[in-house]
């Protein structure tokens, strides 16, 4: 394959999903794209891998799911569930009184939709929780609900970590019960095709998403959370490196940006803030 075909095949990439694969990555896509054109042209003849992708709905799915970068483990950046637990919680109960809903958007293999359920759980907070994510492969492990014990780490969340200690078998390996497993529900969604986002969630998680989005993406993306799935006093939660690259020229006019210690969120306004904001004018 020359490095033509393969500049189009990563601009298909892009196209579909949204994703800039970094320069890290392009090795590894690269290695599977090849290994494919070889089977492909040993089946159908005389035919380029690149064309057929552009007809191949399977194939371009599973070229997707491999692209896809899925690096996560349970209760990762635990400053962030630190003030779920000692601020957004609380005050959403108090607000609410009712399920608190929320979004994992990109839920990867699920680590991180089960660490948000789990830390409910040991409030006493029912949820209404979603799992979705553009990787099928992925999906079905947080179907399944098995963890290896590398799905923990001892450097990052390790106050969280005895959430998941009912759960582990003797060799460190994590077995979420089936019945949590079916209490998430899982979807696929691609953030870049801007469709079947979940409407009215009290907590949106997208981390470690923007990294690999252009910055009109990034922007369309929030926009249509912001205006869609965000219920008026709900909060988003993005990776803490991932914040800096947001800022007012993406942001939408509604979204405000808070901070507890070095740990920077967001939250959708109400009515009543904005009101409140021009009887001060």
């Amino acid at each position: 394959m020359n490095d033509v075909e393969f500049a189009q095949i990563i601009q298909l990439i892009t196209k579909s999903t949204g994703i800039i694969p970094r320069d890290s990555h392009t090795t590894g896509i690269k290695n599977y794209v090849e290994k494919r054109s070889e089977e492909i042209s040993s089946e159908k003849k005389a035919v380029s891998y690149f064309d057929f992708l552009k007809t191949d709905a399977d194939e371009m799915r599973n070229l997707i799911d491999y692209a896809t970068v899925n690096e996560t483990y349970f209760f990762r950046e635990e400053a962030q569930f630190e003030v779920l637990q000692n601020r957004v919680f609380p005050e959403l109960v108090e607000k609410c009184g009712k399920k608190i809903k929320i979004w994992s958007a990109a839920s990867s293999s699920g680590e991180e939709i089960y660490s948000l359920y789990l830390l409910a759980k040991s409030m006493g907070i029912c949820t209404d929780c979603i799992a979705s994510d553009i990787n099928t492969r992925m999906l079905s492990v947080s179907e399944n609900g098995f963890y290896k014990k590398k799905a923990l780490r001892t450097v990052d969340g390790a106050k969280f970590h005895c959430l998941l200690e009912e759960f582990k078998d003797e060799f460190g390996n994590f077995h979420i019960p089936s019945e949590i497993c079916s209490d998430v529900e899982k979807k696929r969604i691609n953030l870049a095709r801007l469709m079947d986002y979940p409407k009215d969630q009290d907590i949106v998680f997208v981390r470690n998403v923007f990294i690999y989005f252009s910055l009109e993406m990034k922007k369309k993306v929030l926009e249509k959370i912001v205006s869609e799935s965000l219920a008026p006093g709900g909060y988003l939660f993005v990776s803490m490196n991932e914040v800096a690259g947001l800022d007012k020229t993406i942001l939408p006019g509604s979204l405000e940006k808070l901070s507890e210690g070095k740990v920077f969120y967001f939250r959708k306004k109400n009515k009543e803030d904005v009101w409140d904001k021009i009887s001060k004018l």
